[in-house]
């Protein structure tokens, strides 16, 4: 073994002195060998080679520096004793090693995170294109001695998994032919017939992280809660074990008790927006109510005013004349015989009617004069059908006035009949009468047989509404 080592040396000596010869250095013998420090010269990135290494060192000595690992070197780097000093033969130096361009990333690209150039040490990162997302667990690779760490990355296009629902719920913006649903790609609901309410949003996208951007929706009963009913007031159309009252269904009400009047609707139903179309009525006392005197008093009778009570009334004034008749009775309904009588003198009117939907433009008075008139104007979104003035006549008001409703048509009318609006994005709408307005069926959807016209006109209040399925 030692024989073998000895052996190593001289070859490597041999070397050695080669490469100084070759680099045309030269050292001439002396008979006084001068001494270099023992203190050797540091170079960037290199080690000096174990042979090289002495305990101490003459004229002509040389060290041998080899790049550490990740650097190279075009030259050789080897310092020679020269006069006390040790002097480079040859301008080398360790560079890093330069690793080949990285590859192309197949939808997706790469930046520099460490280093400015392809070598030894440099990192850069991966990045996926918009719409792709980063499957492989490294995403960065580094130049090393061996080339570049790690695996080319893998991006995969980003899709979301399309949505398992029952027959409730319609989805509009499904693909054909089990193509992906892709990052940015979108789905609206709506449920499949009227009686079903969607809970949840009405529209989801798919995100970059491959997740819907909410929840899927699903569709349930429209159901009425049950408002207070008062021990006098009886229900028909009630359901056993206290099961949800859907949408449609009816409820009918009564008074237990025949001396008690019903006071609101009938009947009620179950509306869409999961209320009931009236609030639920009460049963009363049966009392017709007391209203406004007229330039007349109330001679016999006093309140409460029952069903058969009778009140007579006389003019304020013996110089005026009664308008109606100067007695009217109580009616079991609540209601009286005939409106209250009025007074006036010489021709003149009272206060002008109600119209309903409709307001005068100016104050009223308590009394006009003969030919005074009085002009209406309709409440918002309401049309004015007649003169919109009345004039006083022979102490009675003459003319014809009549405020005739719009219709509203709302989004989710729309969307229980599947329709939409043509031309205009889907809205609350309002139409003034006689106004006409065009329909289509919304995507995915046809005509129903026997559906009315996609063009209808508002009538007073009503518009028939077409049919899509």
């Amino acid at each position: 073994m030692e024989s073998m080592l000895v052996l190593l040396h001289i070859f490597f000596f041999v070397k050695v002195c080669t490469t100084v010869h070759d680099a045309g250095v030269y050292s001439r013998p002396s008979s006084q060998e001068t001494a270099c420090p023992v203190t050797l010269p540091v170079v960037d990135n290199a080690n000096i080679s174990v042979i090289s290494l002495k305990s101490s060192y003459s004229e002509g000595d040389t060290l041998l520096y080899i790049c550490q690992q990740g650097y190279v070197s075009l030259r050789r780097i080897i310092y020679i004793c020269d006069r006390h000093q040790w002097v480079s033969t040859q301008n080398a130096k360790c560079s890093p090693k330069h690793c080949e361009l990285p590859a192309d990333l197949p939808n997706g690209h790469y930046i520099m995170v460490h280093g400015t150039d392809f070598v030894y040490g440099t990192t850069i990162k991966y990045i996926c294109t918009e719409g792709y997302q980063m499957v492989s667990r490294e995403d960065t690779r580094t130049c090393l001695a061996g080339g570049w760490s790690n695996r080319l990355p893998v991006c995969e296009e980003i899709t979301c998994s399309p949505p398992q629902l029952g027959g409730r719920i319609t989805v509009d913006g499904l693909t054909d032919y089990d193509t992906p649903l892709r990052y940015g790609h979108s789905l609206r609901f709506t449920c499949a017939g009227p009686g079903l309410r969607l809970v949840g949003p009405r529209e989801i996208t798919c995100h970059e992280n491959g997740d819907w951007s909410s929840p899927f929706p699903r569709c349930e009963d429209i159901t009425c809660e049950l408002e207070e009913i008062k021990d006098s007031v009886s229900v028909v159309g009630l359901s056993e074990y206290n099961a949800p009252l859907k949408y449609g269904h009816k409820l009918q009400f009564s008074c237990t008790d025949l001396k008690l009047s019903l006071r609101g609707s009938k009947e009620v139903t179950c509306s869409a927006s999961g209320s009931w179309s009236s609030s639920f009525p009460t049963c009363e006392v049966v009392t017709c109510k007391i209203e406004q005197l007229n330039n007349v008093r109330i001679v016999i009778g006093s309140p409460p005013y029952k069903p058969g009570h009778t009140l007579h009334f006389q003019c304020t004034h013996s110089s005026m004349d009664m308008l109606g008749p100067s007695s009217i009775t109580c009616q079991s309904d609540g209601t009286w015989s005939s409106p209250y009588p009025t007074c006036s003198e010489n021709g003149a009117c009272g206060p002008p009617p109600h119209i309903e939907f409709a307001e005068t433009t100016t104050f009223q008075k308590a009394s006009y004069r003969p030919d005074e008139s009085v002009k209406y104007i309709c409440h918002s979104y309401h049309t004015m059908d007649g003169n919109p003035y009345m004039t006083c006549t022979k102490g009675k008001w003459k003319g014809y006035v009549r405020c005739l409703k719009p219709c509203t048509v709302s989004i989710n009318d729309m969307d229980v009949n599947k329709i939409e609006q043509l031309h205009v994005p889907k809205q609350l709408m309002y139409s003034w009468h006689n106004q006409p307005i065009s329909f289509k069926c919304q995507h995915g959807t046809k005509p129903k047989r026997n559906s009315v016209q996609f063009r209808q006109t508002c009538v007073d209040g009503v518009m028939p509404l077409p049919a899509c399925q």
